[in-house]
């Protein structure tokens, strides 16, 4: 990663310079935690990665670029990037500048960690020799390295702005800011409180506590900049009023990352080689295309057929009434997860999709129709763009819109007919739970239905206020899947050695109502960017004998919880935005990384009933 200044002429990214790196960071953070328009806090300091037409330039290589159709469809993109590994310069300590993800300083003023003053570049600090780092250019400090500053302002529509330092030392004097601003960070050093913190200016001694910058009405009199870093402009006219952040809280950044998992035709090895050809194959007419797949079809080993095949199927993703909806997707890789898809190998090319599914062990068959080991599997991350102070949920086909209507922020100014993404090479598990099974429990236990309205309720109210729109209702059926599926990550976790961070779960639930038939497993897997995906420990745990301890385990666990009776008796009324019943961290929640849900829609109680014994969990019954 480099850091850029505010570009001019074109002459911004000259090649093949070198430049120091400003850190590292790998490939998939910067389509999640650290993507466009997060904060990155390096040894160099702290930065914002730009946007898309600042990786034009450093992503322009055709290596980087790949595909994922359904997902690409839902996303209105013609392909997907992946982010630039930087390529050292023989005998030196640089990188190529066009190897490198930019970035911009991000919050610009500093504060010196000996004379405490705060500022920026030019006042009262200079670049160090790196270039990149900041340093007091007051002689008693001896060059002291300065530090990035805590507090930055935000809001809802995206948008980042520097904390009013000036303002704020000012905001109790009546003839306003003095006219030579000169500002230190003080503590009074009672505490390490906020409101131990103020910051004076020495020029007119006036000065003011940060003990309420973070009080709802703080920033009531102040508008919105419109501010936009990563895209160097500002957006006029905004009306959200800003808010006080924490420079590394979470709520600074929330990526929308949609993803699709590559299952057959397009995970076949024929399609795979059709992808690779398109540039060529898309330029020529019909009638030739299968003159040109006659050519190249000995080199790999395959018919002409099942080139032309593939090509039909890629030729489908550019006819304008193709459409592709999440749920459709997520559909079709419940039908491939459910089916057996053997390995295939060709001239250097292969299959990205293989599964084995089995029967159940008998002791958990009563639960579950179906186990899938899936030792290869390939999933598509894209950056499609990102949110502030909170997450904004919609679906794949919706973001677009959602960016329209400045409810997600752009990754760049004008739209663009690619995204950042990177590839999750790896295997998992799939379980899919018995239909009859899970509709029986339902009928057997009417009062559940009392709990979910409760939730359904709250869901569509905190939709309605924060004006996104659901593309699913919540169901006991969701609550089961869910609650399950992080139980098991859990238990996973402590029982095989994977930590809980890297393991992710993918849910398959849909009501029978909903047209597509009644969906109800989930995968949990894990995998590697930039690599063939893991060493095979987690499919090896789909070995009947082994998972059927593994779930038993994981039900016997989740009857206990170290918050009980507290966390069983949870009422989902008093949850919140939350939107849970029982679970806590003691039972059900897990890293936000391996959740698709942020930890919201979960009930132990689907599991092994309530407190009080109105209903029976859906383990209760049957089994052993």
């Amino acid at each position: 990663m480099a850091s850029s200044k505010r570009p001019g002429p074109a002459a911004a990214f000259p090649a093949p310079e070198g430049v120091e790196a400003l850190g590292t960071v790998r490939r998939s953070q910067l389509i999640s935690t650290y993507g466009i328009g997060g904060i990155i806090d390096l040894d160099k300091g702290s930065f914002m990665p730009m946007g898309l037409e600042d990786w034009d330039r450093v992503t322009s290589n055709p290596a980087l670029r790949i595909a994922e159709g359904r997902l690409q469809a839902q996303l209105d993109v013609d392909h997907f990037r992946m982010p630039p590994v930087a390529k050292p310069i023989r005998g030196t300590t640089m990188v190529e500048l066009r190897s490198t993800a930019p970035a911009v300083r991000f919050p610009e003023w500093h504060e010196c960690p000996k004379c405490h003053r705060i500022g920026t570049e030019g006042d009262p600090f200079e670049l160090c020799a790196d270039n990149a780092r900041l340093q007091c250019t007051n002689p008693k400090c001896a060059k002291a390295v300065a530090t990035p500053v805590r507090f930055v302002v935000a809001c809802r529509h995206g948008h980042i702005d520097e904390f009013p330092w000036v303002w704020w030392a000012h905001r109790g004097r009546d003839s306003g800011i003095c006219a030579a601003p000169r500002l230190k960070l003080l503590s009074h050093g009672k505490s390490a409180s906020l409101g131990d913190l103020y910051v004076k200016c020495t020029s007119c001694d006036s000065a003011s506590t940060l003990g309420d910058a973070f009080s709802a009405d703080s920033m009531m009199k102040a508008t919105c900049s419109g501010s936009r870093p990563w895209l160097y402009d500002r957006e006029r006219d905004c009306k959200e009023k800003p808010r006080v952040l924490q420079r590394g809280a979470s709520n600074i950044h929330f990526p929308v990352v949609a993803s699709a998992l590559s299952i057959p035709p397009v995970s076949e090895v024929a399609y795979q080689i059709v992808e690779n050809q398109w540039i060529v194959l898309s330029a020529v007419s019909v009638e030739a295309v299968a003159g040109v797949l006659a050519g190249i079809a000995p080199r790999f080993g395959l018919t002409v057929e099942a080139l032309m095949a593939a090509f039909r199927e890629r030729k489908k993703l550019d006819d304008p009434s193709f459409t592709a909806t999440e749920s459709s997707s997520r559909a079709e890789e419940y039908s491939a997860l459910s089916s057996d898809r053997e390995p295939e190998t060709t001239a250097g090319f292969a299959s990205q999709f293989c599964n084995t599914v089995m029967e159940p062990p008998g002791k958990i068959a009563y639960w579950f129709d179906l186990i899938g080991a899936v030792s290869r599997l390939r999933e598509v991350r894209a950056l499609a763009g990102f949110t502030r102070i909170e997450p904004y949920p919609v679906a794949s086909e919706q973001i677009g819109q959602a960016i329209k209507e400045n409810r997600i922020s752009r990754l760049s100014k004008r739209p663009s007919n690619w995204l950042p993404a990177t590839e999750i090479k790896g295997e998992g598990i799939f379980l899919r739970f018995r239909t009859e099974a899970i509709d029986q429990w339902m009928e057997d236990n009417p009062a559940l239905a009392e709990r979910i309205s409760v939730m359904e309720s709250r869901s569509a109210q905190i939709a309605s206020e924060k004006g996104y729109k659901r593309d699913y209702t919540i169901t006991a059926r969701l609550l089961l899947v869910h609650s399950f599926a992080h139980a098991l990550i859990r238990q996973i976790s402590v029982a095989c050695g994977y930590s809980s961070s890297a393991l992710r779960e993918r849910l398959y639930i849909a009501e029978p109502s909903d047209g597509r038939g009644a969906m109800n497993g989930v995968l949990v897997y894990t995998g590697s960017p930039d690599s063939e995906g893991s060493l095979g420990g987690l499919v090896r745990l789909a070995e009947p004998k082994l998972l059927e301890k593994i779930v038993l385990e994981t039900i016997r666990n989740a009857s206990w919880c170290g918050s009980d009776p507290v966390c069983l008796e949870t009422d989902p009324k008093q949850s919140g935005d939350r939107l849970s019943g029982a679970a806590c961290h003691c039972c059900l929640l897990v890293p936000e990384t391996a959740c698709e849900k942020f930890n919201r829609e979960l009930d132990r109680t689907m599991l092994i009933g309530d407190a009080q014994g109105k209903w029976n969990g859906f383990f209760a019954t049957g089994g052993e």
